[in-house]
C-alpha cells in the first residue's frame, strides 16, 4: 500500500454560497481553518481546496482527519463522499481512475443551521471553525491489502489480547503477525484472533509502556491495561484510580481548530509538567496525534463524541439520532487502540431529565459497547438532581459550577458553596454502585485583572483550590476535570455572548495564547501535595 501525504499549500477560494462558482485565485494551508484568515474571523461561507495528486490508478482511500462544519470531497470533479459529523475522521473509496494526475477538491463551510438534524448547533458555547482541521493522505491499494488492525487487552497478568483484522475488500490467504518488530506467526485468515504478547509490559500514566502489532504489513500501537468499573471505584491494573484534570478545547485564535503538532504537544506537555494525570476532550472526538502524544506522556483521556446541551426535538429527530450513532462508532473506531483513552463519553450536558432521553442515551450506549467492551461510558450531567438516565451508563459524572453559577442570587464571593455543594452530590450518590467524577467545574477569569472580584484571576484561583481540596478530600469522588485548560472562542451569535466577554470562555486557567493565571500556579503547589500515581496502595 503506497499512501500520499497531501498535507501543504493548496490552492483556495471562498465564496459566500453554493451557488457561486470559485475563482482559486488564493492559496491555504492544510491543515487549516479559513475563518482564521485575516479579516475572516466570524464570517460563515464557503472553503474551497484545491489540488493535484498523481497516482499509479485504480483503487484509493482518502483520509481526512476532520471537518467543519459540513463537507464534500471531489475526484476530478466527481463527488466520493460527504461528511456532516464536525471534527470526525472520514475516509472514502473510491476509483482512482488511470494512472497520471488528478484534481482533488474539498468543499467545506462553517454554516450553523437552525435544523434540529445538524449535529453543530448555534447555542453550543464553543465556536464552530470551517476549514479541515486534519491531515489528509491517500492510500492506493489492492484489494487484499489489510484496511486496519484493532487491539482489545483481554488480561493484564498474561498480556493477551484480541487482534480484529480487516482488508480493505477480499482477505487475504494468510496473516503475518509481528510484535514489536519480531515475527510472531503466520496463520489462516481470521477477523479475530486471541494471542500473548511476547514479554510484554504494562501500560500505566506513571509507566506509559507501548507494543506494536504488524499484520502484513500494517501496523497498530497499542497499550496493554485493564479497566475495570465495577463499584464505586475506577480502577487501571486493579489499582484504584484518582483522576484529576482538566477540560480542553482544540482551539487557538490563529488556527481554530486545525492546531498544529507543536502547538498540541506544549499543552500536553504543560498539563502533564502541571501534576495532572486527566484529560477531557471537549466536545468531540479527538486528533490522532493528540491522542498518541497522551498514550506516551501517560496522560488518561476521556473522548466523547460531539454534542452539547440536546433538547427533545434532537432525540427524536431521526437525522440528528443516525448521525449521532455514526459519529460514536466512528470515534471508537479510530481511536481504540489508544491506551490513554479510559473512558468514552456522548451527549454533553443533554436534557438527561426529558422522557426522550433514555432511548437516546440506551443506542448510542449499545453502539459503543457493540464495539469496545474494555472501557467504561458516561456522559457529563447538568441534571443531576432529576436525571433519568443514570443507571445506563457506567460512571456519574456531573457538570457543575458552584461558587460562579449560583443560581437564583449570584452571590459576589461564593467561594463557601463549593464544598458543600460537592458533599450534596456524595450523599446523593453515596449508595449507587458507579464511579463518581465531577466532569466540569470551574469559574471564568480575564487575564490581567487582580481586583480579587469575580472575574479576577484570584477569585478564579480561590475557587478552583476549593474544588481540589474537596476532591482529595471527599472519598466518594473518582476525580475531577477542571474547567478548563485554556480560553477558547466561543460562538459570536448566540446569547451565550452576553457572559463571553471578549467573545471567549473565559474559565480557562491559562488564557488563549496559553498565558498562566493565578490559578494555574496555586493549583500546582496543591498537587504537589497530593498522591496522584497508579502505584500508590488500595
Amino acid at each position: 500500500m503506497k499512501t500520499h501525504n497531501l498535507n501543504g499549500l493548496w490552492d483556495f477560494a471562498m465564496i459566500p454560497d453554493y451557488k457561486t462558482h470559485p475563482v482559486y485565485d488564493s492559496i491555504m494551508t492544510v491543515p487549516g481553518c479559513f475563518d482564521v484568515r485575516p479579516g475572516q474571523f466570524g464570517k460563515r461561507e464557503i472553503g474551497c481546496y484545491r489540488r493535484k495528486v498523481a497516482v499509479s490508478g485504480g483503487r484509493a482511500m482518502l483520509s481526512i482527519g476532520g471537518c467543519g462544519l459540513h463537507a464534500e470531497f471531489f475526484w476530478d470533479d466527481v463527488s466520493i463522499g460527504k461528511s456532516v459529523l464536525p471534527y470526525t475522521p472520514e475516509e472514502f473509496l473510491f476509483d482512482a481512475g488511470a494512472e497520471g494526475e488528478h484534481t482533488l477538491t474539498i468543499i467545506t463551510d462553517n454554516f450553523v443551521r437552525d435544523e434540529p438534524g445538524e449535529m453543530f448547533k448555534l447555542y453550543y458555547d464553543f465556536y464552530g471553525f470551517g476549514g479541515i482541521y486534519g491531515d489528509v493522505s491517500l492510500s492506493e491499494f489492492a484489494s487484499s491489502d489489510i484496511r486496519r488492525v484493532e487491539v482489545i487487552p483481554l488480561n493484564d497478568k498474561t498480556g493477551t489480547v484480541k487482534i480484529r483484522v480487516e482488508p480493505f475488500e477480499t482477505a487475504p490467504e494468510t496473516l503475518k503477525i509481528c510484535f514489536d518488530g519480531k515475527f510472531f506467526k503466520e496463520i489462516p485468515f481470521a477477523k479475530e484472533l486471541t494471542c500473548d504478547v511476547p514479554e510484554f509490559k504494562l501500560w500505566s500514566p506513571d509507566s506509559p509502556n507501548l507494543h506494536t502489532v504488524s499484520v502484513n504489513g500494517t501496523s497498530a500501537t497499542f497499550g496493554i491495561r485493564i479497566l475495570e468499573w465495577k463499584g464505586q471505584q475506577l480502577k487501571l491494573n486493579g489499582k484504584p484510580l484518582k483522576l484529576l484534570g482538566c477540560n480542553r478545547h482544540e482551539s487557538h485564535p490563529q488556527f481554530g481548530a486545525a492546531t498544529p503538532d507543536n502547538l498540541i504537544l506544549n499543552d500536553l506537555l504543560m498539563i502533564k509538567q502541571q501534576g495532572f494525570n486527566f484529560i477531557r476532550g471537549s466536545h468531540y472526538a479527538q486528533k490522532e496525534i493528540m491522542l498518541e502524544i497522551c498514550d506516551r506522556l501517560g496522560l488518561m483521556v476521556w473522548d466523547e463524541a460531539l454534542a452539547w446541551g440536546n433538547r427533545p426535538e434532537h432525540f427524536t429527530d431521526k437525522t440528528f439520532a443516525d448521525n449521532q450513532e455514526a459519529q460514536c462508532r466512528k470515534m471508537v473506531r479510530n481511536s481504540i487502540n489508544h491506551p490513554s483513552i479510559i473512558i468514552w463519553g456522548f451527549l454533553n450536558e443533554c436534557h438527561s431529565f426529558d422522557e426522550t432521553a433514555p432511548a437516546m442515551v440506551s443506542r448510542l450506549y449499545s453502539a459503543i459497547r457493540e464495539l469496545d467492551p474494555s472501557r467504561p461510558i458516561t456522559y457529563a450531567d447538568t441534571y443531576p438532581e432529576k436525571n433519568i438516565c443514570f443507571d445506563l451508563v457506567d460512571i456519574i459524572a456531573v457538570n457543575n459550577y458552584p461558587g460562579w453559577y449560583d443560581v437564583p442570587d449570584y452571590p459576589a464571593d461564593g467561594t463557601d458553596r463549593i464544598r458543600p455543594k460537592l458533599e450534596k452530590f456524595a450523599e446523593q450518590f453515596k449508595d449507587v454502585p458507579k464511579p463518581l467524577i465531577m466532569s466540569e467545574i470551574g469559574a471564568s477569569a480575564i487575564y490581567g485583572d487582580h481586583s480579587g472580584f469575580r472575574w479576577s484571576e484570584e477569585y478564579q484561583a480561590d475557587v478552583l483550590e476549593e474544588v481540589v481540596n474537596a476532591i482529595f478530600d471527599i472519598e466518594r469522588y473518582t476525580g475531577a476535570a477542571i474547567w478548563m485548560f485554556c480560553d477558547a472562542n466561543s460562538q459570536l451569535e448566540s446569547l451565550l455572548a452576553f457572559g463571553r466577554p471578549r467573545g471567549f470562555n473565559n474559565k480557562g486557567m491559562l488564557n488563549e495564547f496559553r498565558k498562566p493565571k493565578v490559578a494555574w500556579n496555586r493549583i500546582n503547589n496543591l498537587i504537589k501535595k497530593q498522591d496522584l500515581k497508579t502505584d500508590r496502595k488500595s
